[in-house]
């Protein structure tokens, strides 16, 4: 797995097809990650290293653990989609995970996540 590949086209995609919600993206020179602030004020982290790892990270607010992420980085949560697993927004519970580790696939996903978040 190419980690900056994959940056770019997650980057890529949210600039082709969430542009108008998007006030800020960088994508990091130096780390595998990419930032995502959005004009309703949430923060997206996008990371993905060559072991074939990802994290999506959503910031809703500065209190603590109102966040939500997608990730595969550890192997010990009781879900069917072990390794790919949900923290659910709150930190408090992990789920099955939708995602792939695959940014043409998982943007789309977590994106709608982050929207359906916002409708609420």
């Amino acid at each position: 797995m190419d980690s900056r590949k994959n940056l770019e086209l997650a980057r890529n995609i949210i600039i082709k097809e969430y542009n108008t919600l998007v006030r800020e993206i960088i994508l990091d020179k130096d780390r595998p990650v990419l930032k995502v602030v959005f004009h309703i004020e949430i923060y997206l982290y996008i990371r993905y290293n060559e072991y074939e790892e990802y994290s999506y990270c959503a910031i809703f607010s500065p209190n603590p653990d109102d966040q939500m992420r997608f990730d595969n980085y550890d192997d010990i949560w009781d879900v069917k989609t072990r390794p790919h697993h949900f923290h659910v927004r709150g930190m408090q519970s992990v789920i099955e995970s939708p995602m792939r580790g695959e940014p043409s696939y998982d943007i789309p996903i977590l994106l709608n996540n982050i929207l359906d978040f916002v409708k609420k």
